[in-house]
């Protein structure tokens, strides 16, 4: 299952991360993105500006007295093949547990571990 914590972001720090025009910012309450039981922060996908290629997302480690922090991260670079199409991971660089494709419909580990590209250097 998906972690599922919900999180908030200060006015400030939302207009901090506005200050692109082209910002899409996610709809709906923020919530982790990371698999269920997941060391350290929770991670949960904000926006994205500059035509997509920069992604932010709100980290927080989960105490009620602070409040998350904005911070850019680039998309994980793994990529499964799909004959000619491929399917990106779309958690952020670095994260812990199973990639986004490797994850159920319901964000259960689907037992499967796929071999994966880069994202730059495919083959």
């Amino acid at each position: 299952m998906y972690c599922r914590t919900v999180g908030s972001v200060s006015a400030a720090e939302l207009l901090t991360m506005m200050i692109s025009a082209d910002a899409r910012p996610a709809p709906g309450p923020l919530s982790c993105e990371l698999v269920a039981g997941h060391p350290g922060d929770h991670l949960a996908y904000a926006a994205a500006a500059h035509g997509g290629d920069q992604w932010w997302w709100l980290r927080w480690d989960g105490r009620p007295d602070k409040v998350g922090e904005l911070v850019q991260i680039d998309p994980c670079d793994a990529v499964l093949p799909q004959g000619g199409y491929a399917d990106d991971c779309v958690l952020p660089q670095g994260h812990p547990g199973p990639h986004s494709f490797d994850l159920a419909d319901g964000g259960e580990p689907s037992g499967q571990r796929h071999p994966v590209w880069p994202r730059f250097g495919r083959p």
